[in-house]
């Protein structure tokens, strides 16, 4: 069970995209499981060690956590 865990919020292996929603998604659920609520923004996670720092989101749009979905999306 602990693999089947680990892997769902692992980082990928390949970065050929440098805004990997996936990934940032694995992150917000898992904070909203450990934490027990689902993050405001990605400031939250980078507040409590989820995330290094908020990568930069491409040019015009920013990152926006659909708090009902529960997943981060680009606006």
């Amino acid at each position: 069970m602990r693999q089947v865990i680990s892997r769902l919020f692992s980082r990928p292996e390949k970065a050929d995209n440098p805004v990997d929603l996936g990934y940032l998604n694995r992150l917000v659920r898992r904070y909203t499981v450990e934490q027990q609520q689902v993050p405001k923004d990605l400031l939250d996670l980078v507040a409590l060690n989820y995330l290094p720092a908020i990568p930069d989101a491409p040019q015009g749009q920013r990152f926006v956590i659909d708090r009902r979905k529960v997943e981060v999306r680009l606006e």
